[in-house]
């Protein structure tokens, strides 16, 4: 009988090389890039779209010389509250009642108003579905207060000029510092989820062809079981590495030829390198704990349909989990903090967040050994109760079967 390492090896390299040399893995490594090329882009240009289409619009009805120290004063706000952020002013010309002006610009669909804003500077009347604490309330105060102000100020001949400030420029500060890099720490939680829930979920069928088609029973009858859920397991991690550096490749390819510079991500507190090398690693173990999940909670299935009703409370405990994470990422010191990383599951997600904001090198090493220990234990957790559900075997597996399938098997590892 081999070892459960070389039992492992064997199971991996054939699943390994039975995944890889089929025409559906090209689909796999492509159809993602695909996916995420088409989104950003549509995602851009929607997004464009949305802002120019969805800024809040007000209608000023005033006459030409009433209207322009309102519209100077929203100009002059305007860089302090950034694009698309302060409400857009229009005027209309007013007409000779003009309530029931305000009421037809209002109901107009082209025009898309907000508000509609009448009288003067001295007693100004808004009008409008709004509420009175509200942005855009609150918006039009300060354009109105400051078109008032300007205009007091020209009547005593007494404008200001703009006031020149200094700006003395530092290379970092450690409150800006801090919220750049909880920020690279949600970034990075993010993207370890959403990788992981899309090649771990895979597992959960890994199971359902060799049941169907007995082949589970000559392979457990010739290695321990839990060869058989090591060597899968290692197999698919192989598998989503492969798929993930193509992926990493591409996008920075595309990074560099489509973007005009650098992306501003804030530098994570070890360093890019280290903080990219550790994002593998807490990936690799990560999909191993829930991949090791996954394949004892799939293996016990016996149905696609089986299979299909378990992964809708798997996905719900993993985005729970990922919740968890992210709220706990920026206290990752606090009780929350600790216990999130010391729960297995949500560890890696809490040891990212953890690598992007300080520079402590010892928790990522005893992270690492305790996700590797629990790897260990929901794999054999795993392995055992489908020893005792699926197979019906207490004891060792190949105690369920006899010599002649353990020959076949034999024969099988052997070519």
């Amino acid at each position: 009988m081999m070892s459960i390492f070389q039992a492992a090896w064997v199971i991996a390299r054939r699943d390994f090389v039975a995944t890889v040399m089929s025409r559906a893995f090209v689909l796999f490594l492509l159809f993602p890039v695909l996916i995420i090329a088409l989104s950003v882009g549509f995602g851009v240009m929607s997004a464009k779209s949305q802002k120019q289409e969805n800024r809040p619009r007000v209608a000023v009805v005033a006459a030409e010389a009433d209207y322009a120290p309102i519209a100077a004063a929203r100009s002059r706000l305007a860089p302090a509250f950034g694009d698309f952020d302060l409400a857009e002013l229009t005027r209309a010309d007013p007409d000779y009642d003009v309530a029931d002006q305000a009421k037809r610009l209002l109901a107009a669909p082209d025009k898309k108003l907000v508000g509609v804003l009448t009288g003067n500077l001295a007693h100004p009347r808004l009008i409008g579905a709004l509420d009175e604490k509200g942005r855009i309330v609150r918006q039009v105060k300060a354009i109105l207060d400051e078109a008032r102000r300007q205009t007091g100020l020209e009547a005593a001949h007494a404008v200001p000029a703009p006031v020149g400030l200094d700006l003395v420029q530092v290379e970092e500060s450690a409150g800006a510092l801090a919220l750049e890099r909880s920020e690279t720490a949600r970034i990075g939680q993010w993207l370890l989820f959403m990788v992981t829930v899309m090649l771990a979920g895979m597992l959960l069928s890994n199971f359902i062809e060799e049941k169907s088609n007995k082949v589970i029973e000559v392979l457990a009858s010739a290695i321990p079981i839990d060869a058989v859920f090591f060597g899968k397991l290692a197999a698919m991690l192989t598998v989503s590495l492969c798929g993930l550096a193509v992926w990493v490749t591409s996008a920075a390819v595309a990074a560099h030829f489509f973007l005009p510079g650098p992306s501003g991500l804030p530098a994570p507190a070890l360093g890019w390198p280290l903080f990219i090398a550790l994002c593998f690693l807490y990936f690799a173990m990560n999909y191993l704990l829930l991949g090791g999940l996954f394949l004892g909670i799939g293996s016990q299935a016996s149905s696609v349909r089986e299979v299909q009703s378990i992964s809708m409370p798997v996905t719900v405990g993993q985005i729970v989990i990922f919740f968890v994470a992210t709220i706990a990422s920026g206290a990752f010191n606090g009780p929350l903090g600790i216990g999130a990383a010391l729960f297995p599951f949500s560890s890696p997600m809490m040891m990212i967040a953890r690598a992007a904001q300080t520079s402590e090198l010892w928790p990522h090493a005893a992270a690492l050994l305790w996700q590797a220990l629990w790897v260990w234990v929901v794999i054999r957790l795993g392995a055992a109760l489908f020893r005792r559900n699926v197979l019906k075997s207490g004891g060792a597996p190949t105690a369920a079967f006899g010599p002649r399938r353990r020959l076949i098997a034999g024969g099988l590892f052997r070519r």
